[in-house]
């Protein structure tokens, strides 16, 4: 197996010969680049088969069952653990008005699966997924466009003395319909608006590497805990802003067949949509678990 660091401060960690088979030593070799570089891309020289996408996607970490608690006690399947993401999907007026009240949130009317705003995943639960796992299964003549992160660990280290004393110990309350809260952002609407309420910390101590980064998903967040809902979201609106003007990024350029994995502990992340509309732009996805942030 070969790593390539496409990165000066920031990057993607480029990996070579790691496949379905890749053993323990591998694994442990691709837990380390993830922990460090936040994302991490691995080149398939043909598209995957489930299960071999699953065995992958194991050699970062259990696959997450998307199953959590609801308001009423009971637990709620809020998706299959492989997701069908299709980007270049378009929103026809027949298939709106199937859809009902049904909402992806994201800001493109036409492609519901194309999420051009940073954010994290899975904030919405109690212990949000670790890291996604994306496979390229088909790309438009263009690639698609990229998708970019930022390192929200750089960001916290550039924050001031007295903005990082002002946010220690914040906690957010995010909810999988925040209902608009940070516009232009639009929320997501559907039957996983049964899901309690759930609350992080807003700086997160990573599990493995002990760094503490800005975890934050303006898609999903309400308010911040103890605060008057208006000042709460004016502070994490103002934390957002400076992690996209001060931290660095970097994007990834899509090629048949890959398999990108990101740390959501560390990074944000979002699409470009650089195709035309309807062009195919799929993946399969999966989440590792992850345990409740700290």
């Amino acid at each position: 197996m070969e790593i390539h660091e496409s990165r000066e401060d920031f990057g993607v960690a480029e990996v070579l010969g790691a496949g379905p088979t890749s053993g323990d030593e591998h694994a442990a070799a691709l837990r380390a680049e993830l922990a460090e570089h936040g994302v991490v891309c691995l080149r398939m020289d043909r598209p995957l088969e489930d299960a071999e996408l699953q065995s992958v996607a194991w050699l970062f970490g259990p696959i997450k069952d998307p199953v959590a608690r609801a308001k009423d006690g009971s637990t709620f399947r809020y998706s299959e653990p492989r997701q069908i993401i299709d980007s270049g999907f378009v929103m026809t007026d027949e298939i709106r008005e199937k859809l009902g009240d049904l909402s992806f949130g994201g800001l493109d009317d036409e492609r519901p699966g194309l999420f051009e705003t940073f954010h994290c995943d899975d904030t919405y639960t109690e212990e949000p997924a670790m890291a996604t796992v994306l496979h390229a299964r088909q790309l438009p003549p263009s690639g698609g466009g990229p998708t970019c992160f930022i390192d929200m660990r750089a960001a916290y280290a550039s924050l001031d003395a007295a903005t990082r004393k002002r946010i220690e110990g914040l906690r957010v309350v995010y909810a999988y319909n925040n209902e608009d809260a940070f516009p232009p952002r639009r929320a997501a609407r559907g039957p996983a608006e049964v899901l309690v309420e759930v609350s992080h910390p807003l700086l997160r101590t990573h599990p493995v590497a002990g760094t503490r980064a800005i975890y934050l998903d303006l898609d999903r967040a309400t308010h911040v805990e103890g605060m008057p809902i208006a000042e709460g979201r004016a502070l994490l609106q103002e934390l957002q802003d400076h992690a996209e003007a001060k931290a660095p990024g970097c994007e990834h350029a899509w090629q048949d067949h890959d398999v990108l994995v990101w740390d959501n502990a560390s990074v944000q992340h979002k699409a470009g949509g650089n195709f035309q509309v309807g062009e195919p732009r799929r993946f399969w996805r999966y989440m590792i678990a992850g345990e409740r942030p700290v």
